[in-house]
Order: structure tokens, then sequence, then C-alpha cells
């Protein structure tokens, strides 16, 4: 096994870690995954504020105070190892394609590359996890392989994993949330293709996955547009460049399996977007399916979960 895969192999079997929290603009979700146990508490004095750029602990004694709260509102007090996810401000994922011509040795610094692009951040400052996901269709016409790549500034990952290790806390996996809700999908081998939407902060983002596994992730943000006008520039994006986002429109549409989290359209809004956009209406995937008694309880508890149902 490389290197590369292990990752993904890790995020789908990590360790097992009973306590698993995922740190919000708004607050700190905790959960036990063993007896499914949830608890929110909200920050005080903005103890923490996501930005990729800039530490999120403004009031370390704050944020201590309401994440060891929170712990012991679940009966997790005493654990030491943990799971911790992060807003999408704070942590970006996005899926990047390599080509087989490239020698193996080189595929890393490629990545280190491709990550510097996209992020605008000099290697020394970028702080990641790689995941190999499986083949890709190249521009070109070539082929190439697919990788899930999850990146933070070194500082600010260095000094969240500070913060959390002064809890005496361990935390093993540090993962963006929408990574973690994308393992709803990882529930049994669909026949159709699916799609992640969640809104976070503001911000609109749509995966796409095939079997469980990201083909292609984009994000705008909302920032007083429309939703729905937002995710349709999402989808057309995704439809226009359907070779590099592993979809195949040789038939003229495509069915997707279609998960929401915390967005603010309903449920027919957003499968008149799939359906204008990809020709056929899409099996939307509700909240009461999944075992929650709203959206709104989903909504915030949708990653951690996710995570959960991926070590049992």
């Amino acid at each position: 096994m490389s290197v590369l895969e292990r990752f993904w192999q890790r995020l789908m079997a990590p360790p097992p870690s009973r306590a698993l929290c995922a740190l919000t603009a708004e607050g700190v979700v905790m959960l036990d995954r063993r007896s499914r146990q949830s608890a929110f508490r909200p920050w005080t004095e903005q103890a923490f504020q996501p930005g990729f750029d800039t530490e999120n602990v403004r009031r370390p004694d704050i944020f201590a105070a309401v994440l060891r709260d929170a712990a012991r509102a679940v009966g997790l007090a005493g654990e030491r190892r943990w799971s911790a996810l992060v807003p999408g401000a704070t942590a970006r994922a996005h899926v990047i394609a390599i080509e087989d011509a490239t020698p193996r040795r080189e595929v890393p610094e490629v990545i280190l590359w491709k990550a510097e692009r996209l992020t605008g951040l000099p290697a020394s400052d970028i702080w990641m996890m790689t995941a190999e996901l499986g083949p890709a269709s190249m521009p070109a016409g070539g082929t190439g392989k697919r990788f899930l790549i999850t990146v933070m500034n070194r500082q600010v990952a260095l000094d969240l994993q500070a913060r959390l290790q002064w809890l005496s806390w361990q935390p093993g996996l540090l993962l963006p949330r929408l990574v973690c809700e994308s393992l709803w999908f990882q529930r049994g081998a669909a026949q159709l293709d699916q799609m992640l939407i969640s809104v976070e902060d503001d911000a609109l983002a749509v995966m796409l996955l095939r079997r469980g596994l990201p083909l292609a992730i984009r994000a705008l943000p909302l920032a007083g547009e429309a939703p729905a006008e937002q995710l349709l520039r999402l989808l057309l994006f995704f439809r226009e460049h359907a070779a590099e986002s592993g979809l195949s429109l040789e038939t003229g549409q495509l069915r997707f399996e279609v998960l929401a989290v915390n967005a603010p359209l309903e449920a027919n809004e957003i499968s008149q977007c799939v359906a204008e956009t990809f020709g056929d209406a899409p099996r939307m995937i509700e909240p009461r399916q999944l075992g929650f008694a709203s959206a709104a309880e989903f909504s915030r508890l949708a990653g951690v979960a996710g995570l959960a149902l991926a070590t049992d």
C-alpha cells in the first residue's frame, strides 16, 4: 500500500476513537461514538473564529472551558483520544488529478505544487493529508489518477493541535466537516452517482462522488446571492467540465442521489436544479431516512455522525 493510499483507508477505518467533536463558527458539537449521545455548546466572547490564514482560537481559556463543558455533558471528560472536525473556512478539500505519465517518485512534489496553486500558500506553510481515489480522465484526453487533498495553513493546524493537547487530548484525525459529511455515502454500494450539497458559514459547497469516493469538489460564497442560482452555477460548471469531473454524459442525462446539509433550499428546489442541469430528477435522501428527527438535527450532527458511522 502506498503512502498516498493510507489516509483514505485511515479515514474509512481510523483507530477506534470514542470521542468526536466538530468545531464550528457557532460552537462545538460533541458526540460519543458508542452511546451516540451528543451535545452542543456555543462559544462565548468569540473564543473560536474559523479562518484559513489566522489562528482560530482567539480566547484559549474560554475555548478550553467550552470544550470541557461539552465533553462532560456526554460523559467524555476522561477521554484522551479524539477525532476533530474543523470548518471549511479553516481546512480546504480539493480533488486533483495527476497524469499517469508522472513518475511515481515525483507525485508528492506535483501534489504539493498543485496545493500551492490552489491555496496561494508556499510549500513551507502547507499542512496536508492526501488520499489516492482512483482513475481520472485528463483534459487532453489522457488518463491519470485522482487524489483528495485536505489542506490547512501549517501554523493554524499546529496551533489548533496544541490547544487540544493542552486539554490532555490526543487529536488523531483533523478533518474538514465536508469530508466527514460525505461519509454517509459509504452506506452500501449505490447504483447512482452521488452528490453532497452543504452550506457552512455562508459558503455553498458541492461534492460529486461515485461509490462513496469523491470525484470533484467546488464551492461558492452565497454572499447575498440566491442559493438556487449559486447551486445552478456549480452544477453547470460540473456539466461543462464533465470529463474532468469523472462524469459521462453519453446518454445526455445523469441521475444522482443527493444529500443536503444545512442547505437553505427545499428538497423540490434542489431536485429542480439538478434535473434542469443533468436531465433527470435525483433521488433525495431525507434526514429521517438516516435516523434523524429533523433537518436541523441532521445539519448539526451530519459531520460527526458520518465519521462515527465510518468507524463502526
